[in-house]
């Protein structure tokens, strides 16, 4: 298969320290794959930002939002789970539990789920798995707040 223009010059780019390249991905699927100029990510200590020619690096990810501004000034933003991110010559990549993107969050689905984690953790049995009702309110509570941010 052959490599587009643009994949060659965003290779180039990413080869000089004048761009990164970035995967953001999930256990299903790749959320972003591409170039990009900067990169903000919620690290377990802080959010830290992440730019050309970065030092090699890699680290936790706490659950929260994820910015990342594309070669021509889109930002792309995406609520994500805990994760890990790996950074060395200019290439990034994310790996969460799920990431969203903040365009595409379906709000009254959001609602229901906290409503429904709500009511697992109120009234807890054997048959309820404690801790995934736990993730899946942390999940829908920051849905809900990124979503607001549209």
């Amino acid at each position: 298969m052959s490599e587009s223009i643009q994949d060659t010059l965003l290779r180039q780019e990413v080869s000089a320290g004048k761009k990164l390249f970035v995967e953001l991905r999930t256990p299903e699927h790749a959320v972003y794959s591409g170039g990009a100029t900067s990169v903000l990510l919620p690290g377990a200590k802080g959010a830290m930002g992440i730019l050309p020619r970065h030092a090699p690096l890699l680290s936790s990810l706490d659950v929260g939002f994820v910015r990342i501004r594309d070669p021509l000034g889109k930002e792309w933003r995406f609520v994500c789970g805990l994760g890990f991110v790996e950074v060395q010559h200019n290439r990034v990549l994310v790996l969460v539990d799920f990431a969203d993107d903040v365009n595409d969050i379906d709000v009254p689905r959001a609602q229901a789920a906290l409503e429904r984690a709500k009511q697992r953790l109120r009234s807890p049995s054997e048959e309820i798995d404690q801790a995934r009702a736990e993730a899946a309110l942390q999940r829908a509570s920051m849905r809900l707040r990124y979503a607001a941010l549209r």
